[in-house]
C-alpha cells in the first residue's frame, strides 16, 4: 500500500510548520532574552529540522496539485515564500556556525524566516480549503523578479556570506 502525494504533503507540511513554529518561539525568547539557556540551541535545531522537511513539503505539494505544475498564483507565492524562508534560515544557521552572537539582528532574521514559512502555510490553507487568517495579504498577485534582479540578489548574498566568513575567521 502506498501513501498518496496529498497525504504525504500533509505530513511533510505539518512537520515543517511545527519545527518552524518551535523555532519561532525559541527565537522570540532569544530576542527578549528570557527563558532557559537552551533557547538558542532549540531555535537552531528546530530550524534545521524545518529546513530538512521543507524540500519534501515543496515536492509533494507540487505533485499533489490537480493541475500541471505551478499554474495558480497561490502556488507560485507558496514556492516563492517557502524558498525565501529557507534561504534566510540557511543564512541564520551559517552565520551562527561562523560564530555570530545570537543578538537582536540574528533573532529577528530567524523570526522573519519563521514568519515567511507560516505565511506559506496560511496560503496553503487558502488554496486547499478556501480559508486562511491572512486576510490582508494579497495572494492572487505573483511578484516575479526579472532575471537581472535575481542575479543581483544572488551576488549580494554570496558577498554577504563571504564577508561574514572572512570577518569570523579564527
Amino acid at each position: 500500500m502506498m501513501i498518496s502525494a496529498p497525504t504525504l504533503h500533509v505530513i511533510a507540511t505539518e512537520l515543517t510548520v511545527g519545527m518552524f513554529a518551535l523555532s519561532g518561539v525559541a527565537f522570540l525568547l532569544c530576542l527578549i532574552e528570557k527563558g532557559p539557556e537552551s533557547r538558542e540551541a532549540v531555535a537552531h535545531w528546530a530550524i534545521i529540522g524545518g529546513l530538512l522537511a521543507t524540500p519534501l513539503a515543496i515536492i509533494t505539494g507540487i505533485n499533489s496539485t490537480p493541475s500541471d505544475g505551478i499554474s495558480d498564483p497561490l502556488l507560485a507565492n507558496k514556492v516563492i515564500l517557502s524558498m525565501s524562508s529557507a534561504g534566510i534560515a540557511l543564512g541564520v544557521l551559517i552565520n551562527r556556525k561562523l560564530g555570530t552572537k545570537v543578538d537582536v539582528k540574528h533573532s529577528s532574521l530567524g523570526l522573519i524566516s519563521v514568519g515567511l514559512m507560516l505565511t506559506t502555510a496560511g496560503i496553503g490553507g487558502e488554496y486547499s480549503r478556501g480559508e486562511t487568517l491572512l486576510y490582508f495579504v494579497p495572494k492572487d498577485t505573483v511578484l516575479l523578479f526579472p532575471i537581472w534582479a535575481s542575479i543581483a540578489l544572488i551576488i549580494l548574498g554570496l558577498v554577504m556570506i563571504s564577508k561574514s566568513a572572512v570577518q569570523h575567521r579564527v
